[in-house]
């Protein structure tokens, strides 16, 4: 159910024969009065990586012992496919909540959980979920981070177990978080270590941008206003930040706060935003060559504009060569 990088990029090519990057194919394994909190936080990161990437690079579905709906610990219904009719996936997350204590009285349980812990797949559970994982032995010889205990553990099931004292951890094939926010950061290192923390980087920086408050223009402080607005005239030959402080009859200082306070960031790292996005448009446009791309947006080199581009935006400039926003 596994394919290596090499099958990957054989599969997957793009009608001008360029490689895709690999779908990561996740089944999400509910359980009756699932926590939606923690799967929520799960899923998002997931939906932000296919926004950003452009494409499909994570696949998901929501899965259960029976195929029927399943109600959430606040008793919300959730349709479910049954786990042996599912779509292909590469990662199995079990889903649970406060009273996992009934759902092993359920025949099966452990034993289909215990066929699943022994094929090829990564196999992670969310909060108390990972216990079940610890009671069949499938978190033994790997390390693990797991929420507190409930007094019907057995020692022997702790002594099996390596906890590490993080809110989650990922060690080979086992996945476990210690509860429902820890599931995002569980997501974000799944999504690193099969698509690079390139990406990563773009999704914290997108959620940085988000939340920041809308800052009308008209309200914005004057001095913000021009600055903004010769920074955007001066792509191609930047100013420095002295240049553009003189220019406003300020301190490099008293520019330094506006930006951090009205922006969140520093008036260099907003240029540099400015200008990586203005070159983004223009290799979309097919029409420019990389070199050019460079000296348009003001970079000194080709190879600091490639060491920019992929940290941005987690790929390298060719690959956004011609192509469409509403390619994907």
């Amino acid at each position: 159910m596994t394919f290596t990088k090499g099958e990957w990029n054989m599969l997957q090519l793009t009608g001008s024969g360029r490689p895709q990057p690999p779908v990561l194919r996740i089944g999400f394994w509910l359980m009756n009065a699932f926590d939606l909190y923690a799967l929520a936080n799960a899923l998002e990161p997931l939906r932000q990586a296919n926004q950003l990437a452009q494409c499909n690079v994570c696949q998901w579905q929501m899965l259960s012992q029976d195929g029927q709906p399943l109600n959430a610990s606040n008793g919300i219904a959730t349709a479910t496919v049954r786990l042996d009719q599912a779509h292909m996936f590469d990662v199995l997350i079990l889903c649970g909540g406060d009273d996992l204590h009934l759902e092993t009285e359920h025949p099966g349980l452990l034993q289909q959980l215990d066929h699943w812990a022994r094929q090829p797949i990564s196999l992670g559970a969310l909060g108390k979920a990972g216990w079940l994982l610890a009671q069949i032995g499938a978190l033994k010889g790997f390390r693990c981070s797991l929420p507190e205990p409930t007094p019907s553990m057995t020692l022997a099931t702790l002594r099996e177990l390596t906890p590490v004292a993080a809110p989650f951890c990922v060690d080979r094939q086992r996945l476990t978080c210690v509860g429902p926010q820890a599931a995002q950061g569980l997501m974000h290192e799944l999504l690193a270590r099969t698509h690079g923390r390139g990406l990563v980087l773009r999704m914290e920086k997108h959620a940085v941008r988000q939340a920041r408050p809308l800052l009308p223009l008209h309200d914005a402080p004057e001095k913000l206003q021009a600055t903004l607005a010769l920074m955007n005239e001066h792509l191609c030959r930047t100013l420095g930040i002295d240049e553009l402080a003189h220019a406003m009859g300020i301190s490099q200082r008293h520019l330094e706060r506006l930006f951090k306070r009205s922006l969140g960031c520093s008036p260099a790292r907003h240029y540099l935003d400015l200008r990586l996005q203005q070159a983004r448009q223009l290799l979309r446009s097919g029409e420019h060559a990389l070199s050019d791309v460079a000296g348009e947006c003001g970079f000194v080199s080709v190879q600091h504009f490639y060491r920019c581009y992929r940290q941005y935006f987690g790929a390298h400039p060719r690959d956004h060569i011609g192509v469409s926003s509403l390619t994907h």
